[in-house]
Order: structure tokens, then sequence, then C-alpha cells
């Protein structure tokens, strides 16, 4: 779900982001006297060259009538417009903080010169098994060509929006054009933020009952069709589909796991996924454990388990611990494992 600008800038104002002044308008209002910058509110990039961005100058009388409001650009029609106050600045740069499959997880994208046509990011992976240094910020700045007197305020940004990026378990947030001022602080010009549907809306899980006797729980649109196909070519017989990707909270897990182990006559459990590149699987599995044991009688069926992702080796550990110690039936594969050797 990727949000409006204006939605994007609230976030921003929430965490502490300095925003420029701005008035947002759905009806045909006259704007009060001022310099202004004038966007239409739509999802697609590239306003400017749609005309979706203007210019009133202060001495300009301009009503909503004057703008984009009600027009269609890029396909999507225009319901809202943000007036901003223009900004006085000397420099403008572009940050992102982004999944990247390449490198199975987060990076931080910083560029010294923002605006319309980034080309020149430079790309820093991010760990997130574990803490993100003091120093990370401010040496990827540096490496990244930022001057020198700008790089405490920005960096103060770039912790910002991380934290932003943590909390939200966004999938992109990003600044371009993040203006430096003459006095050297910092205001996001533009607000780009994508939150995942599936953290956003967690009880909006695809559920399908069927006939069979293996439950499936499966991580990945394309992964779990894989994997269903795969289970009933082997001979296997589903008893449910569903998909729960997106790093679900634990207690989502919880009651999928619940809901797909519900049924009396079952022989087996597939709880599979592809390997992830953001998904926290110690997290993920904690919340299949926890469900899994809430289920009487105890099953006693096997439960094979296809996951990889970060946090994989400390999940399969919690688990063989729970095998051993309370008696599940758990066979556990890694990515080095096909989905389809799986089922």
């Amino acid at each position: 779900m990727r949000l409006l600008e204006h939605e994007g800038k609230a976030l921003f104002r929430e965490y502490g982001i300095p925003v420029p002044e701005g008035i947002l308008v759905t009806h045909n209002d006259d704007i009060p006297a001022g310099a202004w910058v004038v966007k239409a509110q739509i999802h697609s990039g590239d306003r400017a060259k749609v005309g979706g961005i203007q210019f009133k100058p202060a001495e300009e009388g301009w009503s909503v009538t004057n703008t984009t409001l009600g027009q269609v650009l890029n396909g999507e029609a225009v319901q809202s417009v943000l007036f901003e106050k223009i900004i006085d600045k000397v420099g403008e740069r572009f940050f992102s903080f982004l999944y990247d499959a390449s490198v199975g997880g987060p990076v931080l994208l910083l560029s010294a010169k923002g605006g319309s046509g980034v080309s020149d990011a430079v790309s820093f992976p991010i760990d997130l098994t574990e803490a993100l240094p003091d120093t990370f910020l401010t040496e990827a700045l540096h490496q990244a060509g930022f001057p020198q007197g700008e790089v405490r305020a920005v960096a103060d940004v770039l912790a910002r929006a991380w934290k932003l990026f943590q909390e939200k378990k966004a999938l992109v947030v990003e600044i371009n054009p993040l203006f430096i001022t003459k006095s050297g602080t910092t205001v996001a010009g533009d607000a780009k933020v994508e939150l995942d549907d599936a953290v956003e809306h967690p009880g909006d899980r695809t559920y399908v009952e069927l006939e069979g006797d293996i439950a499936l729980l499966a991580s990945g649109g394309g992964a779990s069709l894989l994997a269903l196909d795969a289970l009933i070519k082997e001979g296997g017989r589903p008893a449910n589909y569903t998909e729960y990707s997106g790093n679900p909270p634990k207690e989502v897990v919880v009651e999928l796991t619940q809901r797909v182990l519900q049924y009396p006559d079952l022989a087996g459990c597939f709880v599979v996924g592809a390997a992830a590149n953001f998904t926290d699987i110690e997290a993920t599995l904690s919340g299949f454990l926890d469900g899994l044991r809430s289920i009487t009688p105890k099953p006693t069926y096997p439960i094979v388990i296809r996951r990889d992702g970060p946090r994989r080796a400390e999940a399969f550990e919690m688990l063989r611990e729970a095998a051993e110690k309370e008696g599940y039936d758990f066979h556990l594969y890694d990515a080095t494992t096909p989905i389809t050797e799986s089922a």
C-alpha cells in the first residue's frame, strides 16, 4: 500500500522529520496569499512531467479551480491537492530505505544529488539481525559524498526514517528531494512511503477450505501456489489453502495455525515458503509453535517445515528443542531443499 504524499508526511511529522508548512484541499476553496508549490496527490511518480506540480507566485491570485483537482493524471483521478510553502533551499539530497532481494534484506540508498533523475545512489546493506551501529549512518553519508557540514542533520533524519521503517514494518521510506536550507537544517520535500498490506490488515488473509487431510500454512503468493501444486502432484491432499507472507505479527500466525489445524482427521501439516528477505523466521515459527501447543489432543502426525530467511537457524533450534521435550514430529528443511522435494 503506497501512501499519498500528504499521508507519508503525516507519518514523518509523527517521527519528528521536518516537513514544509502545508494545506491539503479537496474542494474549490480559495488559498491564502503567499508563495506555494501546488502538488496533485496521486500515487504515481513524475508528477511534474504531467503538470501535477505547479508553483504559485505570492502576488498571483489562485483558487483550487486553477489546479489539477478533478483531472486525471497518469491514469489516476486527482481527489486532493497539497499546497506547501516554498522552501528556500541551497541543496537537494536523496535517500531511501527499502528491501533488496539481491542482498536478502534492507538497504540504505544515498545520493548527494537529489531531485528528478537520481541515478548515482550508493547502496549500503543493513543487517536486520543486529542493531544498527551508531556510526553506520554517518559513515554511509561520508562515503556517499555528502558535505561534512550536513552530515549531522541528515543523519538525524535518517535515524528517524529508519525508526519509522522498522516500527511500521514499511517496504519503502524515501525522501526525494531532502532539502538543505541556508541554516543547515533539513526539510522533506516529498514523501514516498509504502506499507505492507499484510501488516496493515493482518486479518485479511486468503483462506480456502479444501477436502484433504494435510494442513497447509504457506508464505509467499507464488511460492504458496507452487507448494500446493507440488503437494498434489506427490499425492498429497491439502485440507486448506492460506497464505500469510509479509512478516506477519505473531498473533496472526497463532490464529492461522489454530485454524489450519482445526480439522479432526489430519494426517500431516506442511509449513512452507520461499527464502524470505525480511520476514523474521524465528518470530513467525514461534507463533506457529504457540498455535500448535494450543491444539488438543497434541498432534502426532508429521509436520514438514520448509522455511528460510533471517533468524532461520534460531527458529530451527527452537523447534528441535520443542520436538525433543514435547514429542512433535518435525521435519525441518531450509532453502537448500527445493519446495517440490519438501512436498
